[in-house]
Order: C-alpha cells, then sequence, then structure tokens
C-alpha cells in the first residue's frame, strides 16, 4: 500500500518508472486496478474508487496506490476518522454516540479509536518532524498539550494539514487528504502480515 495524493497522477507516474518500491527501492509499473470500493466520506457522502496496482520490476512485488484520503482496509475516509477520533479523544466522545453520528457501527469506532491510541505515540512523533519541515523559517504557534497521547497526536497531524494550506499552495478542501498524508491514515493501516 502506498499513500498518493492524486491517483490520476499515479497512473502516469508508474508508466513512467517514477514511483519506488517501498520493499527494495525498485521501480514500480502498472500492474492494472485493484477491486472498485465505496468509500464513506462526511454527511453519507460516498466516493468510488478503483486504485491503481503498481508491481516492481526488481523484486516483483504488488502494492495498491490509494489516494491520501483513503485508509487502507477501511470503508471510511480520513476526514470521518479523524472527526470521530478528534471527538472522542478531546471531548470523551463515546464510540456509540460517534457511531450513531457517522452512521457507523460502534464497533467500527472502538477498532479506530484502539489502532490510533496504540499508534499515537509514533503519529505524533512523525507528525512533529513534518510541522517542523513544514514550518521552518516561518512564525508559528507551538503546539499546546491536549491532554492525551492521541489529542497530543491529532493536533500534530492538524497543524501540518494547516501549515501545508496555509504556506504551501494547498487549499482548504485538501484538507481529509492531507490528515490521510501526514500520518492518520498510515497510523490506521494494518498490522504487517494480517
Amino acid at each position: 500500500m502506498l499513500l498518493c495524493a492524486d491517483v490520476g497522477s499515479a497512473d502516469a507516474d508508474l508508466a513512467s518508472g517514477a514511483i519506488a518500491c517501498p520493499s527494495c527501492g525498485g521501480r514500480l509499473g502498472p500492474w492494472g486496478h485493484g477491486r472498485e470500493r465505496a468509500v464513506r466520506l462526511h454527511y453519507g457522502e460516498r466516493a468510488v474508487v478503483q486504485p491503481p496496482r503498481g508491481r516492481c520490476r526488481a523484486c516483483r512485488a504488488t502494492h495498491m496506490l490509494l489516494p491520501s484520503w483513503m485508509a487502507p482496509r477501511r470503508a471510511d475516509g480520513a476526514g470521518v476518522i479523524a472527526r470521530a477520533a478528534t471527538a472522542a479523544a478531546l471531548h470523551g466522545t463515546g464510540s456509540a454516540r460517534l457511531g450513531a453520528e457517522l452512521g457507523v457501527p460502534a464497533a467500527t469506532v472502538r477498532g479506530w479509536l484502539r489502532r490510533l491510541r496504540s499508534r499515537a505515540g509514533d503519529l505524533r512523533q512523525d507528525a512533529t518532524a513534518a510541522l517542523g519541515l513544514l514550518t521552518a523559517g516561518r512564525d508559528w504557534p507551538c503546539l499546546a498539550p491536549c491532554g492525551s497521547p492521541l489529542g497530543d497526536a491529532l493536533a500534530a497531524v492538524i497543524a501540518c494539514a494547516r501549515a501545508a494550506i496555509a504556506f504551501h499552495g494547498h487549499a482548504g478542501e485538501d484538507l481529509d487528504a492531507l490528515l490521510g498524508r501526514f500520518g492518520l491514515c498510515a497510523a490506521l493501516a494494518p498490522a504487517p502480515g494480517s
């Protein structure tokens, strides 16, 4: 699984061999597409995607190229999951209430929160490092503690997305993709071998 900002450009990058294999560093070439899937977005909207697949020319491993707003093996987009995780971390909102508000089973919300809480330290560390690069030489407020490891991690990811919008030409509509790009989707990815 690879996260890419724009699936349309991913096809062109695969064709030109511009994408490196995460397994060995070789070059990925086109290898068809994954199955078509519907992903829940905000307010019950759905996006239907069929992500491209690449195959390494050296090690022959195959990899899916997912849009950065789409969490691997999840039926919900990064923005939906971020909204639930933020409400749980900052306001203590329970899984049942979040599930009802988002139209997903409470067990699904518990799974998101469990995964994110278990990886909150790494998520915060990676997002904080990215934030330093995004805001280098610019005036940007320091991150204040949120009261929980998950809250601190989410604050760092959201700060990265806001810095990318403020300083690097992204639009507000890119927020979900930026949340995924700055670590939320990688933190939600299944454990290796599962």
